[in-house]
C-alpha cells in the first residue's frame, strides 16, 4: 500500500545527502506523502527519535548509507513499520541487494509505488547487522579507510584501503561450530553473511538471498599474496568454488571462536569481538522495494 504519511530520517554526515535529499523529498511530495523530516545525530538521538516519532507514521524513511540503515535497526524492528531506503551513503550494499536505484527520483517512486517485502536480519553477540560481519581482513581494511577519501573516491576507497592492508594481513586460527560440524581452520578473513552485498558491490555468494532465512559463510586460508590477488573475481561474483584456499559453509546460526578475542566488523563498522555467535530473524524486517 502506498504510504500516505512517512517520517523521514537523514544522516547530515552521507556523502550524497547534500546533492540528492532535496530531489528525493521532492519526488514524495508530489506523490502526495507528508513528510516528518528529522535529522539523525547520534546512535542514541536516532534510536529515540524513531520510536518517538515513527508512532503516526506509515513508514520510516532512512537517508544515509549502510552505516545509518545499521544503527537504525534496533528502534526500526522495534517500530514495526516499512522502511524506505535513500541510497545517499558511499556502499549502499542494502539498497543493491533490493535493486533500489542510486538516483535519487527513481527511489522514491519506489517507496511512493508502496511495494514491500520481508528481509532477513543478522545478529552478532548483541549486534544487529543487514548486509556482512567479518572477522580479520576486512576489519583492519575499515579501521584503514580515511572519511575524507571515502567521500571523495566512494568506492573506490575501499580498493585504496584494501590494497594498503592486504600485504600486512596476520593469519589467525578459529573454530566454525554450527550444527554438528566443528571446522578448524587458519584464515585470513571469514565472513558471514545475512544479505548478498558488501564493500561497495562484493558478493558474500553467488546465489546469497536476503530473505532465505540463511547465513553464507566463507573462510580464506593463508596463501601467497599473488594467490589472494587471484581471489579477485570471486569476491566480485562470491564464487570461490574453485579455491582451494577458501571454505564455505550455510547454515541458520554458527559460532566462530579464536583462539584471542578479536574484532569484529558488521555492515562496515567494528563493533563486537569473538567468540561471536551469529544468528537470523528471518523476514524480520519490512522494506519498500521494487515490485
Amino acid at each position: 500500500m502506498a504510504p500516505k504519511r512517512l517520517l523521514v530520517v537523514a544522516n547530515p554526515n552521507a556523502s550524497r545527502v547534500s546533492t540528492s535529499l532535496g530531489s528525493a523529498l521532492g519526488a514524495l511530495f508530489s506523490a502526495g506523502i507528508a513528510l516528518d523530516i528529522r535529522r539523525c545525530l547520534s546512535g542514541e538521538n536516532l534510536r529515540d527519535l524513531i520510536l518517538a516519532a515513527g508512532t503516526d507514521v506509515d513508514g520510516i524513511l532512512i537517508g544515509g548509507g549502510d552505516g545509518t540503515v545499521n544503527g537504525a535497526l534496533p528502534a526500526l524492528l522495534e517500530a514495526g513499520k516499512p522502511v524506505g531506503i535513500l541510497p545517499l551513503g558511499t556502499a549502499n550494499d542494502l539498497a543493491r541487494t533490493l535493486a533500489i536505484p542510486t538516483d535519487p527520483i527513481r527511489a522514491a517512486k519506489i517507496i511512493a509505488a508502496g511495494h514491500s517485502r520481508r528481509i532477513d536480519i543478522g545478529r552478532v553477540n548483541d549486534v544487529l547487522f543487514v548486509n556482512v560481519a567479518s572477522v580479520g581482513l576486512s576489519v583492519a581494511i575499515a579501521t584503514a579507510q580515511d572519511p575524507d577519501l571515502k567521500k571523495q573516491l566512494g568506492t573506490l576507497s575501499y580498493v585504496s584501503a584494501a590494497l594498503r592492508t592486504v600485504g600486512k594481513a596476520q593469519p589467525f586460527k578459529a573454530t566454525i561450530h554450527f550444527g554438528d560440524r566443528h571446522e578448524s581452520v587458519s584464515a585470513l578473513q571469514i565472513a558471514v553473511g545475512s544479505g548478498v552485498h558488501y564493500g561497495g558491490g562484493l558478493k558474500i555468494a553467488p546465489d546469497a538471498a536476503v530473505d532465505d532465512g540463511l547465513l553464507d559463510i566463507y573462510a580464506i586460508g593463508i596463501a601467497p599474496i599473488h594467490d589472494l590477488v587471484a581471489l579477485a573475481p570471486g569476491f566480485i561474483d562470491g564464487n570461490f568454488a574453485a579455491r582451494d584456499n577458501v571454505r564455505t559453509f550455510r547454515t541458520a546460526s554458527v559460532l566462530i571462536e579464536t583462539e584471542a578475542p578479536m574484532p569484529v566488523n558488521t555492515d562496515g563498522e567494528v563493533t563486537t569481538e569473538t567468540p561471536a555467535e551469529f544468528s537470523l530473524h528471518a523476514a524480520a524486517l519490512e522494506v519498500f522495494a521494487p515490485a
